[in-house]
């Protein structure tokens, strides 16, 4: 598991804090990426409210009028 380069400190002496750190980011990451294995996923698209469809129609007759194609 150890990373270290020939000419770094760390591969004679004690660890570094650029090597700690560099761990430790690692090891966020692998807590994050297990964390995240368990989550729920949607499993249908968010239903739109009114108020949303009304903004998208306006949007899209806006879009008529300045000559977009859609």
């Amino acid at each position: 598991m150890s990373r270290k380069q020939a000419g770094h400190i760390c591969a004679r002496h004690a660890i570094c804090f650029q090597c700690f750190r560099s761990g430790v980011e690692r090891a966020r990451a692998r807590r994050e990426a297990w964390a995240q294995r368990s989550l729920p996923f949607e499993t249908s698209a968010p239903q739109l409210t009114p108020r949303a469809i009304a903004h998208r129609q306006q949007m899209l007759a806006h879009l008529k009028s300045v000559g977009g194609t859609v």
